[in-house]
């Protein structure tokens, strides 16, 4: 196919879809936030793991398809958590049993429990005999053109190469591979696994991808439907306008959480992370003293800025970080060391220091870390631009410090 994708709807199975962006339907907090996040997302494709999901084949549970209606959305039966083709097959034939008669599924098999990766022997033998047996199989794959290519003559209606591996938000790690699957490719090309960020869906459309598929990277967000309405934007067929909204220094990407940053989060946020206001804080009485005070935007993982806390006692720190698990891994330092000088906000740097920041009111701000954006086609996104540089000059007191 070109690697030029007109901005049209596309076609799967002889169905025309307007939206460009397939949602799965895991690791959601439950049913209603489910069902918010996908309705958010605008998606029409909405795929589900037969395996771990109750779709009518437990009468006593709650059924995924009484909040997702399959009158709504076109349901895409997976067959996650199958190691191999005996076990695919069975599965996209209970998920026939459960859907009366639909033949529209996505073909996973994997290869292991801790990569994810797909086991391609595996899927190739799984796509022969689905294919034979009547199914419209998309087919989850490795970013190998040439197996990418059996798969498209085996019959398969669309290929979907994972970006990177499942669950990391890592991005398109090798676009060269992709982009030979995309010239090469006589039927869609969906990006599948991955994708973090609403720049990785646009970077997949730019290359001429037909579609993206995202689940880990809205499922694991703070708030997973304002996620979903992130990634529309790029990726619906139309293009629509969108009501504008400030351009962020700063993705959201989806990370995997360790117990120690769990733990972080769930006993040290309600002590130590603070609401965005609307009005400035006053954090002598935050801190319960008047001292010295340092915010530092972006503290990645927290070491150094937990380091100098310790090291400073008699002065405050507050920092700001929007990663969940920098934050978790900050939290869980301050729980063990028992310090009592920090705190934390997890949200937009700039809205902290509009909200929350009186004016001359730090004696020094710090920034280590402040532009990821290389590309000369991502100027807007560096947060330090003349507009930020007077917002920072504000809230410094007279003679105070912007360390970068």
């Amino acid at each position: 196919m070109s690697n030029v994708r007109s901005d049209k709807p596309f076609t799967l199975a002889g169905r025309t879809f307007q939206s460009r962006l397939l949602v799965g339907t895991g690791k959601y907090r439950d049913m209603e936030e489910t069902r918010l996040a996908i309705e958010a997302s605008g998606a029409e494709i909405v795929t589900v793991a037969v395996r771990r999901t109750n779709l009518g084949q437990n009468p006593g549970e709650p059924n995924l398809l009484d909040v997702l209606p399959p009158d709504r959305y076109t349901i895409l039966p997976n067959t996650a958590g199958c190691y191999d083709a005996v076990e695919a097959v069975r599965t996209c034939r209970l998920a026939r049993e459960l859907l009366d008669g639909h033949n529209l599924v996505k073909l996973e098999v994997l290869a292991d429990q801790k990569t994810l990766f797909p086991n391609v022997i595996e899927t190739i033998k799984a796509a022969e005999v689905l294919v034979k047996d009547g199914f419209d199989v998309m087919v989850y794959t490795s970013d190998d053109p040439i197996i990418a290519r059996q798969l498209a003559e085996i019959g398969c209606i669309a290929v979907m190469p994972l970006a990177g591996l499942i669950g990391t938000g890592l991005g398109i790690c090798n676009p060269y591979n992709l982009r030979i699957i995309l010239e090469e490719s006589k039927v869609p090309v969906l990006v599948d696994a991955g994708v973090g960020t609403a720049s990785d869906a646009t970077i997949a459309m730019e290359m001429g991808c037909e579609a993206v598929l995202m689940n880990s990277a809205i499922a694991h967000a703070e708030q997973p439907p304002l996620m979903t309405e992130s990634q529309e934007s790029p990726i619906t067929a139309e293009g629509e306008e969108r009501q504008h909204r400030r351009i962020k220094s700063f993705v959201m990407r989806a990370g995997r959480m360790t117990e120690g940053q769990q733990r972080g989060l769930d006993q040290g946020a309600p002590l130590f992370v603070l609401p965005l206001a609307d009005s400035p804080v006053d954090y002598d009485q935050v801190f319960g003293r008047s001292a010295p005070r340092t915010l530092e935007i972006g503290f990645g993982m927290g070491h150094s800025l937990l380091e100098m806390a310790a090291a400073a006692p008699e002065q405050d720190f507050i920092g700001v970080e929007v990663h969940r698990p920098g934050v978790g891994a900050l939290l869980n330092g301050v729980l063990t060391q028992g310090l009592q000088n920090l705190r934390v906000y997890d949200c937009d740097a700039i809205e902290v220091l509009n909200k929350c920041v009186a004016d001359n009111s730090l004696d020094r701000l710090m920034l280590f870390f402040p532009d990821p954006w290389h590309k000369s086609r991502h100027h807007k996104r560096r947060i330090v631009q003349p507009e930020f540089a007077e917002l920072v000059r504000s809230k410094l007191k007279v003679g105070g410090v912007f360390h970068m």
